[in-house]
């Protein structure tokens, strides 16, 4: 299936280097904001994220930014699951945000580590009970006999422990990406798209334009 006539004009915005600014992060609050007021986005907070296995087998999946920190961003996860092993193997990670609607894309490159156990506990605490309860009974990656029997044990444990407090497994919590890069595209005319790569080096942010 060719698919050579599939295309759009971007033009709704431009970027350029002096938006920017000395802290790119700064500048990616700023168009996170303007993606989660954008009503055309549903998930503003959805990264996808990249990881090498111990094979150098690279893959990517989408999962919730849950918080953005001075110079790193925040995910949760099982730690037994394909991307904690990755990580585990190769703290190496790549984020990226595409809202679509803006024509705007973000990239990070970054190292990747564990957050604290308290900091983990902090957010399971946050979490809806049956979401807590999933966290528990999902051995996550892992193959299961059928779907069925997944929901059978979820059920079964939401009903024995319908009036606990649930305690966060070890296997599960943050993870937290070091920023090294950021790269930010916006979408222009013609292809001729605006980039700006962001490399933070010597404890400083060093700010260069990249042809498209």
């Amino acid at each position: 299936m060719k698919l050579f006539n599939q295309r759009k004009t971007y033009n709704k915005n431009s970027l350029s280097i002096d938006e920017i600014g000395n802290n790119p992060m700064v500048f990616f609050i700023k168009w996170f904001k303007e993606a989660e007021k954008n009503d055309k986005i549903i998930e503003a907070n959805a990264m996808t994220i990249s990881t090498v296995d111990n094979e150098n087998i690279p893959l990517s999946r989408v999962v919730l930014l849950k918080e953005i920190k001075e110079n790193s961003l925040i995910f949760f996860t099982n730690y037994k699951s394909r991307k904690g092993e990755a990580i585990s193997d190769n703290p190496n990670i790549c984020a990226s945000f595409y809202w679509p609607p803006l024509e705007r894309q973000v990239i990070f490159k970054g190292i990747a580590k564990k957050c604290s156990q308290n900091y983990s506990e902090e957010y399971f605490k946050s979490r809806p009970f049956n979401s807590q309860a999933a966290a528990i009974v999902s051995n996550q990656s892992q193959i299961i006999p059928s779907y069925q029997e997944l929901l059978n044990r979820y059920n079964k444990f939401l009903k024995e422990n319908k009036n606990s407090t649930l305690k966060k497994p070890n296997n599960w919590g943050g993870i937290e990406v070091n920023i090294k890069e950021i790269e930010f595209w916006q979408g222009r005319e013609n292809r001729l798209h605006n980039r700006v790569v962001c490399v933070f080096m010597n404890h400083k942010w060093e700010i260069k334009l990249l042809s498209p």
